[in-house]
């Protein structure tokens, strides 16, 4: 960024030009072995599109930096993007999707003090990226991701959030350790690194986002009928919800009906935390039960931006029933966990209910975190759950140690967390198949849920 009036460093700035810039590169990014070209990004008739604040930049200049490495991929041993610190981390986010099968560094960087400033910062980000993405040369470990170069740090791009408008470390990574530190020498953290697809799966581009979705931040004393509108506009397909805390909102019955209702409407609705750290849970709190059971999606600890550009690129690639269990396993190291949601309908009146399913994808059992058994419409008392059980004698369920556990039954409905029970019984890449008596008494349920988190 220049002062829009030469000489006056008081007048609004404005994006320097492509040669301005250039001049001011070459004086800091002499690294021995690199050699180095700065490309512009190009219009669909092949001409250069002039420099942007990154307050403008939006979905379709994701695509164009994308397509941009796609073209010259081959030519280089790594990549780095210049960007405002505004939306950066919303480029890095969703250049992290966009760009499938990545083997080689995309680093992006910026400063808080324009380049051509005193004091500025610009200079050592831009040399700390080139490291990066020169590894070749450096001799640094290769990091084939989409990075976040600032400050002292490397972070993976889709976990980074702007934090600060002056700090020179004005990006965090708050869910996940850095990558590197950059100090009196420059250390990778490779086990924090995502491996290199294998050689023969070929580097392309996803040329398409959904753009038509909305972030939306609830608040104390936010109405349902202040958001009906956007929830019943037809060219709205998805939200991020910012929600309080784990997962809470205000307790407004026609607030909560509205949310849910959306969702069984068919809106997609992927809910994350307004706090810095930490992550959603569902379910934890009563107050997040209506949302859960109403098919909102929980987010975990996506940051907000790296939900909205997720919630884009799946509404673009993913349709029917298979759009939700995506949006809920982890793609690009973008969250710490991966959920996996199976749901079961009751069939009447009987001695014991049987169910089987298996999870969106194999998982080792000491991943499991926690796994809850969620029960609606249920006439019985108290319920007792086996896993993988044939013959279940329903008069002594308790001493059978197939049994994972057993809830009380309140106004038909009933929680049940069988971490434990399932972490025992669990046989690795197997359907699971759950038994539900009633203690020898036969009983209906309309519905059971089985919610399984596993870290990543």
């Amino acid at each position: 960024m220049v002062p829009s009036m030469p000489g006056s460093t008081s007048s609004p700035l404005v994006p320097a030009d492509k040669d301005t810039l250039m001049a001011a590169l070459h004086g800091s990014g002499r690294i021995a072995g690199i050699d180095w070209d700065l490309l512009s990004l190009t219009e669909d008739d092949g001409s250069e599109l002039a420099p942007l604040d990154s307050s403008a930049v939006g979905p379709e200049h994701w695509l164009a930096i994308a397509v941009a490495i796609e073209r010259v991929y081959s030519q280089y041993d790594g990549f780095v993007v210049l960007h405002g610190t505004d939306t950066l981390a919303y480029t890095a986010s969703a250049l992290s999707f966009l760009l499938v099968n990545l083997a080689k560094p995309v680093v992006v960087t910026g400063s808080q003090r324009p380049i051509f400033f005193e004091r500025t910062d610009a200079h050592q980000n831009f040399l700390n990226a080139l490291y990066v993405a020169g590894y070749k040369a450096t001799g640094i470990p290769r990091v084939p991701e989409v990075t976040v170069a600032f400050g002292d740090h490397l972070m993976r791009g889709n976990r980074t959030r702007k934090v600060s408008v002056e700090a020179r470390a004005a990006f965090r990574s708050p869910n996940y350790p850095v990558l590197g530190t950059f100090g009196a020498s420059i250390t990778i953290h490779n086990s924090r690194v995502r491996e290199a697809p294998n050689e023969d799966r070929p580097f392309y581009v996803h040329r398409r986002l959904e753009d038509r979705v909305m972030d939306l931040t609830l608040y104390p004393g936010v109405r349902g009928e202040q958001l009906r509108p956007f929830f019943q506009r037809d060219d709205i397909k998805g939200f991020v919800l910012r929600t309080f805390g784990s997962g809470t909102t205000p307790r407004d019955p026609e607030l909560l009906e509205v949310v849910a209702g959306a969702a069984r409407q068919g809106k997609i609705m992927l809910v994350v935390t307004q706090c810095v750290e930490g992550s959603v849970d569902l379910g934890r709190y009563d107050a997040s039960t209506t949302l859960l059971e109403g098919g909102v999606v929980g987010g975990f600890d996506l940051t907000p931006e790296t939900a909205l550009v997720k919630l884009m690129w799946l509404l673009a690639l993913e349709q029917g029933a298979e759009l939700l269990p995506q949006l809920q396993v982890d793609h690009r190291g973008e969250q710490s966990y991966d959920h996996h949601h199976l749901s079961f309908e009751g069939h009447g009146s009987l001695l014991e209910h049987t169910f089987s399913g298996r999870p969106t994808a194999p998982f080792p059992r000491e991943k499991l975190k926690r796994a809850l058994i969620r029960v609606s419409g249920c006439d019985h008392s108290k319920l007792t759950f086996f896993l993988n059980a044939m013959g279940v004698d329903p008069a002594t369920p308790d001493t059978d140690v197939r049994s994972i556990g057993s809830t009380e039954i309140q106004d038909g409905r009933g929680v049940l967390d069988v971490t434990r029970g399932l972490k025992r019984l669990l046989i690795d890449n197997r359907p699971l198949r759950l038994t539900v008596t009633g203690g020898g008494a036969s009983f209906s349920l309309t519905r059971l849920d089985l919610t399984l988190l596993v870290e990543n």
